[in-house]
């Protein structure tokens, strides 16, 4: 339970500059999601209760997902995310707060003092990681080593529930944007309870914390970054140097299911399927996985997905990954 109060203080220019993010941040749902998959925190006590459904997904993720993601998780990431009152700034990098690849590639850039400030930190908190003490030496194997847990993780526990996740925070942006369209910011930040309280005479806004923090944005306004994994009450960044976030939880009721039907009979079956299947950064033979589609038939499939600008390809370190596009999101999700 939190021990202490949050206070956000917003300016007149803050309100202004306030913004609710319309799709999931693919760095700050996968460091939830290692907090959501521990049962204990450092301690040895038992971590907060969760919701159903992501206890549901906790299971099917230690029951189902790729044994080699679930040991680096087990030994690169959750040594540096523990349920506790502190995880590192570098891991939710700003550059990345809505690209994957962005988020992992400045999280590895990360100067080694910050790394160094931020793991004693951790240290002071939760005791030192097993294996993070290693990262200010910037050396590149420990550095990769990173990367790759990263982006396993990612694909492994996340990727099958994304399509749903970027369903669960369109919703939630549509309802703040509602309220924003008809009271201005003060209905957005009214909207934020039960997990936080706005108190417009005196312009701050109030929620759980581990500790009593007061933050002060003095014009540099605030993103709300709405969270499925970010499920107990809401987080923001420990540190002053990058633009503030407000990462606050989205109510757990699944909404209707999308059928796929419609678009299959559209664009056919199997481009259904793939497109589906493609959620940010996803290479070729994860696709193939989910979907049982044979590697040729991916590749040529993908083609016409990206020719008619449903998917984007990128290339880094020789691989090549897919993502949707909005007009890609927007067939997939049915609407």
């Amino acid at each position: 339970m939190a021990a202490g109060r949050l206070r956000i203080w917003f300016t007149r220019d803050d309100l202004h500059r306030l913004r609710v993010a319309d799709r999931p941040s693919p760095m700050w749902e996968l460091t939830m999601s290692l907090q959501r998959i521990q049962s204990r925190r450092p301690d040895g006590r038992p971590t907060p209760p969760i919701p159903a459904d992501i206890a549901t997904w906790r299971a099917d993720v230690l029951a189902g997902a790729d044994r080699s993601a679930l040991r680096a998780a087990r030994e690169v990431l959750l040594p540096l995310a523990p349920v506790s009152s502190y995880f590192p700034d570098f891991l939710t990098p700003h550059a990345g707060l809505y690209g994957l690849e962005e988020g992992i590639d400045a999280a590895c850039a990360t100067p080694r003092r910050q790394l160094a400030a931020q793991l004693a930190t951790l240290a002071a908190r939760s005791g030192p990681p097993a294996w993070g003490v290693y990262l200010p030496r910037h050396r590149t194997s420990d550095l990769h080593r990173l990367e790759r847990a990263l982006r396993r993780w990612f694909h492994a526990a996340l990727a099958p529930r994304w399509p749903e996740l970027r369903r669960r925070v369109a919703a939630e942006h549509a309802l703040l944007a509602r309220a924003g369209a008809k009271h201005g910011p003060d209905g957005v930040l009214s909207g934020l309870r039960p997990f936080s309280v706005w108190h417009p005479t005196e312009r701050f806004l109030e929620a759980p914390y581990p500790m009593d923090r007061d933050l002060r944005l003095a014009g540099r306004g605030l993103t709300i970054v709405p969270s499925w994994f970010c499920c107990t009450a809401p987080v923001t960044l420990a540190g002053d140097d990058q633009p503030p976030v407000l990462v606050h939880p989205i109510g757990h009721q699944p909404p209707p299911p999308t059928g796929l039907d419609p678009l299959a009979r559209l664009i056919g079956r199997t481009r259904a399927e793939l497109l589906a299947a493609v959620t940010v950064a996803t290479p070729a033979p994860e696709l193939c996985a989910r979907t049982g589609v044979s590697r040729a038939q991916v590749s040529r499939h993908l083609a016409a997905l990206r020719d008619n600008h449903l998917v984007t390809e990128t290339h880094r370190h020789g691989r090549t990954y897919y993502t949707r596009t909005e007009l890609g999101d927007r067939l997939a999700d049915g609407h």
